[in-house]
Order: C-alpha cells, then sequence, then structure tokens
C-alpha cells in the first residue's frame, strides 16, 4: 500500500520522494515479508493466489485512493468526517444485514462477542480512523501509509503477548527492519518537507 500511495501521489500531485524514502520503505517491506514467511523465504514459493487475496487486493487499493482522497477531502472537523464515514458504512452494511435476516443466518453474540463487537465498532474504525487522518493530514500520506507496515509486526507481538507464541529471531529482525525502515523514511521526509515552500 505505501509503494501505491508514492506513485499514486507522483502521478496525481507531483509529490517526489527521496532515495532514502525509497529506500526506507523497501526496508518496511522486506520486514514484513520476513514476517509474512516467518523468516524462511523459500516458503513464498509456495504460496498460492486465492479468492481472499483478490479481497485483500482490492482493499489496498481503496485504502490507498481513500488516503489519497483525504489531500482534497474539504475543511471540516474530524467528527463531521467520522459522522459522514459512519453514515456511509451503515447504509452500505445495512443491505448485508437484511439480507442475514430473510435468510435465517443471523448469529446473536454471546458476551465475548460483544466485546469483539464494540472494539471493532470502536477501536478499529473510530480511534484509529481519527490518527490515522491526522497524521495524514500533519505529514501527508506517503508519510502516514509506511505506518501501515506496522500492523503485521504489531499482530507477532500480540501472539506472542496474548496467544504465548514463542519471540523469534526473525521477529526481531523483522521488527528492526520496519523500524529502521520508518526511521529513514521519516528523516528524510521530514528533511523533504522543511524544504518546501511554505
Amino acid at each position: 500500500m505505501p509503494v501505491l500511495i508514492i506513485v499514486a501521489n507522483f502521478i496525481f500531485f507531483r509529490l517526489r520522494v527521496s532515495w532514502a524514502q525509497i529506500a526506507g520503505v523497501v526496508l518496511t517491506i522486506f520486514g514484513v515479508i520476513l514476517t509474512a514467511c516467518h523468516g524462511d523465504p523459500r516458503r513464498l514459493l509456495t504460496l498460492e493466489l486465492n479468492f481472499g487475496d483478490a479481497i485483500m487486493l482490492v482493499a489496498v487499493i481503496l485504502c490507498s485512493g481513500y488516503s489519497l482522497g483525504l489531500r482534497l477531502k474539504p475543511v471540516m472537523r474530524w467528527q463531521s468526517l467520522m459522522l459522514s464515514l459512519a453514515v456511509a458504512a451503515l447504509i452500505t452494511s445495512l443491505p448485508f444485514f437484511l439480507w442475514e435476516v430473510a435468510a435465517g443466518k443471523v448469529i446473536v453474540p454471546d458476551i465475548s462477542g460483544w466485546v469483539v463487537i464494540v472494539y471493532t465498532a470502536i477501536g478499529a474504525p473510530v480511534i484509529s480512523q481519527i490518527l490515522y487522518i491526522k497524521g495524514n493530514e500533519l505529514i501527508g500520506a506517503n508519510r502516514a501509509s509506511l505506518f501501515i507496515n506496522l500492523v503485521p509486526i504489531f499482530g507477532t507481538l500480540l501472539s506472542v503477548l496474548i496467544v504465548g507464541e514463542t519471540f523469534q529471531l526473525y521477529q526481531a529482525l523483522a521488527l528492526v527492519l520496519v523500524l529502521g525502515g520508518i526511521s529513514l523514511a521519516e528523516y528524510s521526509g521530514r528533511k523533504i518537507a522543511d524544504l518546501q515552500p511554505v
């Protein structure tokens, strides 16, 4: 996604990036790949694309477009933007809910299910979106999107802390690569931003 955003920003807005930023992006991608293949690059040769991968590719394209679109949004309070996003999400998901009700496929959650629903309703779409929108406003989509590469790293760390998986050497290396890549790109991006006319 960061690569797609950088390319699209150059095509549509002529935003340039430095070689250090490109190197930072490459480092973070290597860190993500290392996490995905569990430290064994040979596993990449055995991967097969499936329908879920196609859905994720569409999601990456849509999310990249969303990140670019934030640059063009009218000046408004974040509460108004979040309300409009929430209403749009409600309208688009309502037909699917009604179909589940009509088909008799509604699953009523238990207590732990409701906890997951509350987290999913507030944690991901509200808190994380507010922070992403604000970060996008402050440092731009190119720099903000790079932090998305922390998602698999956080997933790994949470699996160690919550599920009790053993922390492996490749996970430590992936963490260093991602954080190092972000630091390199951030340092370079900050220098470029400082040189831009106000």
